[in-house]
């Protein structure tokens, strides 16, 4: 294991030119990602909605937003999907930055929400272009470096954003509009796909090369159970994740105050792009030996059980401890479940599966925040970070009993595994 370490900084090197440049685009979007970590307390501190509304009103977005993700699947396997990222993103940053006009309330909602329709259709073409601009065995290191170049932005765009939020919110409506079409011109322009015909044989993954067009998506979700099962996994996971910021913001506005509360998790999410950007190149050069699903059983568990450690009101440095232990999962859980997904669906149907995906998370995601949302006006934060660890353990219990399902499935991804040779890894 601790060979390894010395890998953390030249294990991205000699990838492709397009991985530099998502990585700096990725950089550059969230930069300027002040609004989306800070709707919670918009609509909470400036609109003065109830935790339960808050809910209802992010339920009934998600389901706005579920039929856009199925279109845009189908889109992104149908046509060019550079054109579709550039015609949607024009479109949804149109919406953006014209809510930096509006006075805080429901007509800023419509148009933020339009915003988030239109992003939510090119998001599929987004996922399947990253994935075909790299090599199948070279996934942990790009999502990875992905990952990275994300919460590099983070680390100013959210502790910027916490003091934008209470004077300045029309600038962070506008700086956050422009970033993310700067970066997407970018990508545009510079990011190349990998073809099959120009890679190794040994390069070559046969379950994503499969060409499958004339087959449902379903079918072949269907063929493949191990998969499904994750997508399933991934919809609990989602549940867990999204209190991250929901339940936390509203928790931390509880304890601290509005105008305190929103600076303290604006600093609580930069903290998390700093753990993100020293952690991430070590944990993926720790665990290049472990598969996917181990190291999502592990995500998992840390980030959905680090939400018990903030029960009953503790003081502020406790929710520092918390995110570190949060942060921590999330960058294994990216590591490994990003790749899982990537090598075992055909290229035809990337964009459709992708958009599964982005459904179940939204699935995920709204029932969070409309079951939280009332749990946590009516019977407290603490039952509802209580329900979040139990729904932690019951997904790493389905993830191992998968396990073995997907060995089966998928025999030729764990040609090179041997319990031997983890237990050497993890010894030398």
């Amino acid at each position: 294991m601790f060979g390894k370490l010395g890998n953390v900084f030249t294990q991205y090197k000699g990838l492709s030119r397009s991985i530099y440049v998502i990585f700096f685009a990725r950089m550059v979007t969230n930069m300027g990602a002040f609004i989306w970590p800070m709707l919670t307390f918009i609509m909470s501190g400036k609109m003065g909605f109830s935790n339960s509304t808050i809910g209802i009103i992010s339920a009934a977005t998600g389901l706005l937003f579920l039929p856009a993700s199925i279109i845009g699947g189908k889109l992104a396997d149908k046509f060019d999907k550079k054109k579709i990222i550039i015609i949607f993103d024009t479109i949804s940053t149109i919406f953006f930055i014209s809510c930096a006009f509006m006075e805080p309330g429901i007509p800023m909602l419509v148009m933020f929400t339009l915003a988030g329709l239109f992003a939510t259709m090119e998001w599929p073409a987004f996922d399947a272009l990253f994935i075909e601009a790299s090599k199948p065995d070279e996934r942990e290191k790009v999502f990875s470096l992905t990952y990275l170049g994300m919460n590099l932005g983070l680390v100013f765009g959210a502790a910027i954003g916490g003091f934008l939020y209470q004077d300045h919110l029309s600038l962070a409506f506008v700086l956050d509009g422009i970033t993310t079409i700067s970066s997407t011109i970018l990508i545009v322009l510079f990011v190349k796909t990998v073809k099959v015909e120009d890679m190794k044989e040994d390069e070559v993954n046969e379950y994503e090369s499969e060409e499958e067009d004339h087959v449902s998506t379903f079918k072949v979700l269907w063929d493949r159970k191990p998969v499904l099962t994750m997508i399933v996994v991934f919809i609990f996971a989602a549940f867990i994740y999204e209190q991250w910021s929901f339940s936390l913001p509203l928790y931390m506005e509880h304890i601290f105050g509005d105008g305190s509360g929103a600076k303290i998790y604006g600093a609580l999410v930069s903290f998390n792009g700093f753990v993100v950007i020293i952690f991430t190149p070590i944990l993926t050069a720790v665990l290049t030996r472990f598969k996917e699903l181990p190291k999502v059983v592990i995500g998992i568990g840390l980030y959905s059980l680090s939400f018990l450690m903030i029960r009953n009101e503790p003081v502020q440095y406790i929710f520092f401890l918390m995110i570190f232990f949060f942060t921590i999962g999330e960058i294994v859980n990216t590591i490994g479940s990003s790749p899982y997904m990537s090598r075992r669906i055909p290229a035809s149907h990337r964009g459709r599966v992708s958009s599964y995906m982005g459904i179940g998370y939204m699935l995920g995601g709204m029932g969070g925040r409309l079951i939280a949302g009332f749990l946590n006006d009516y019977v407290g934060y603490n039952f509802t970070f209580s329900i979040v660890g139990g729904v932690g353990i019951v997904c790493m219990i389905i993830i191992a009993f998968n396990y073995k399902h997907d060995k089966k499935k998928f025999p030729k991804l764990y040609a090179d595994e041997t319990e031997t040779e983890i237990t050497t890894e993890l010894m030398s």
